[in-house]
């Protein structure tokens, strides 16, 4: 029961954070969504804030949580509705279900989310700190949300909530956009949409061990593009589309392209006036987006790490030769360098000349496939019912939303090439991939929508997408007997033991630990851990500030 308790408590911090904030127009759910994604990115913001300053300790932790519980008071003074009070009893029921008998994510989880948490709960920004292991380059900000989430109520469970939150805001969102169908009798294209999306997610963004830093980011995109179908492009608000935009940016920079839709919103609503560029420019999002690049640069000396291009030669923490190959090694592994058929090949020459492509159709693409083809299937039986079904319909569209519609499409094939000229790694851009694949189902059958006869098979399409991902939560207790009710950070053993890790002395004021045993993971550990050896680094303190320079 403790984990419903502060899944509730932690989703009403986000919901006070978010009503602190925002000015609610409506009362619907799709408001309600706004409120608690707003609160979240807020958090989220002050942890990095913070962090600039003085470590994410349980005590400032809880200082940070009081004061916005008395913020909101103040403002609203505990006066809640009716959908105030769903919207949180659904999103904390299920996080638990998300949280409930998981697992972390492996192995990433071990090898650097849990371990860059622990380090910012207990120490302030170490400059070159990605020079002890270079995954610290290019961590998410969820590991900030997550590293605030621990305080004395909560303690050390509490960063195992954050991820499940933001997941079942977002699930909350699409299915209450279905749930409108049902009250208002019609099918509209964003509705179209958010049911393909609904589809998929059930299927495959439904286990919390498999979330990672990659659901929130990919869930974003699903987002941005629902609510540039929605709305007219002079309803839209730009201010939204770009934050929306530099939270997937910070969660999963590979999905950058998606700043494509803040810019030409900007050119289409002709917002060329100086003093509208710089309310862009010096707005709350741009200020995030800053602050995240200047801490990348603070940790790795890069903008975005490994990106060569964004480094900064000259700072002595940032390692260019080290940054070379990191971007190198990243981009063979996702073309599935470590099967490559060639033994003999060097990585320069497997990355040149689609040399690559056949060893990656034989692994990763069968595994696109195999996720992608049911998925396809499922859709084309709906896009052919619908043509025979409704094969007198025919409704003319308006240029606003082909114009949008377009747009979408645009950013995505973009997007899917990028994906799979750089990085063709599925988890890397499969919101590209499934948001391209929906859009093209619903370009064939655009004309016939909106549709307001025959909606029983949505009706059992949402339903049957709600038991798959209930049912898929409730398998999890089975398996009792192999878990504890908590997500374990700090093993990955199934008989509990941790191993104690290694002290690698840098220099007589500082130290780090070497994860050299079992698994060579550090989780949830004493920090600064590592599980590789550090090499030609050497310490120095300058202030109250530590760095971690090359020597």
């Amino acid at each position: 029961m403790d984990i419903l308790l502060f899944s509730t408590l932690t989703n009403f911090l986000y919901f006070c954070c978010g009503k602190i904030i925002v000015a609610e127009k409506n009362n619907n759910f799709h408001s309600k969504f706004y409120i608690y994604f707003i609160g979240f990115i807020i958090i989220s913001f002050i942890a990095l804030l913070l962090n600039f300053f003085i470590p994410l300790t349980p005590l400032i932790n809880s200082i940070v949580y009081s004061a916005i519980i008395c913020l909101f008071a103040i403002k609203t003074k505990f006066i809640f509705n009716k959908k105030d009070i769903k919207f949180l009893l659904a999103s904390s029921f299920l996080t638990f279900l998300f949280i409930i008998y998981s697992t972390v994510n492996r192995p990433d989880a071990g090898l650097y989310h849990l371990p860059y948490i622990s380090i910012i709960n207990d120490n302030k920004i170490i400059f070159g700190l990605s020079n002890i292991h270079f995954r610290f380059g290019h961590v998410s900000i969820l590991q900030y949300t997550s590293a605030i989430n621990n305080n004395y109520l909560f303690l050390n469970n509490g960063i195992s909530i954050p991820l499940a939150s933001i997941v079942s805001f977002f699930y909350l969102y699409f299915f209450s956009d279905i749930w409108q169908i049902f009250k208002k009798n019609c099918i509209n294209l964003s509705n179209f949409f958010s049911l393909f999306i609904i589809i998929y997610i059930a299927f495959k963004i439904s286990r919390y061990s498999e979330f990672g830093n990659d659901a929130a980011a990919h869930l974003s995109v699903f987002y941005l593009m629902h609510y540039l179908l929605k709305n007219n492009v002079k309803k839209l608000n730009l201010q939204k589309i770009l934050l929306i935009s530099v939270f997937t940016f910070i969660n999963k920079p590979t999905l950058g392209l998606v700043f494509i839709a803040p810019i030409v919103i900007f050119i289409l609503q002709n917002n060329f006036r100086i003093k509208k560029i710089c309310f862009i420019l010096f707005s709350f999002p741009t200020f995030f987006l800053y602050l995240w690049l200047i801490k990348n640069i603070i940790i790795s000396g890069c903008g975005i790490y490994p990106v060569k291009i964004t480094c900064i030669k000259s700072l002595p923490w940032t390692n260019i030769q080290k940054v070379i190959m990191i971007s190198n090694e990243s981009e063979a592994w996702s073309k599935a360098w470590p099967d490559k058929i060639n033994k003999n090949i060097t990585i320069e020459e497997f990355k040149k000349n689609f040399n690559w492509v056949d060893t990656w159709s034989k692994k990763h693409l069968k595994y696109i496939l195999n996720i992608l083809i049911p998925y396809m299937t499922i859709l084309l039986i709906m896009i052919i019912y619908i043509k025979i079904r409704f094969k007198d319909i025919a409704t003319k569209t308006n240029k606003d939303l082909n114009t949008r519609f377009f747009l979408c499409l645009i950013i995505c094939l973009v997007g899917v090439f990028s994906f799979f000229f750089i990085f063709p790694l599925y988890r890397y851009g499969y919101s590209y991939i499934v948001t391209l694949i929906s859009l093209i189902f619903i370009f064939l059958i655009k004309k016939k929508l909106p549709l307001n006869k025959n909606i029983t098979i949505y009706k059992f399409i949402l339903i049957s997408c709600i038991t798959i991902v209930i049912t898929k939560q409730v398998l999890k207790t089975f398996n009792i007997h192999k878990h504890s009710s908590w997500p374990n950070i700090y093993t990955l053993n199934t008989d509990g033991t941790i191993y104690e890790k290694k002290k690698i002395n840098i220099s007589n004021k500082f130290f780090y630990y070497l994860a050299d045993k079992d698994d060579s993971l550090c989780m949830y550990s004493k920090p600064p851990c590592t599980s590789y050896i550090a090499e030609n680094i050497k310490y120095i303190k300058k202030n109250t500030y530590s760095f971690i320079e090359l020597e």
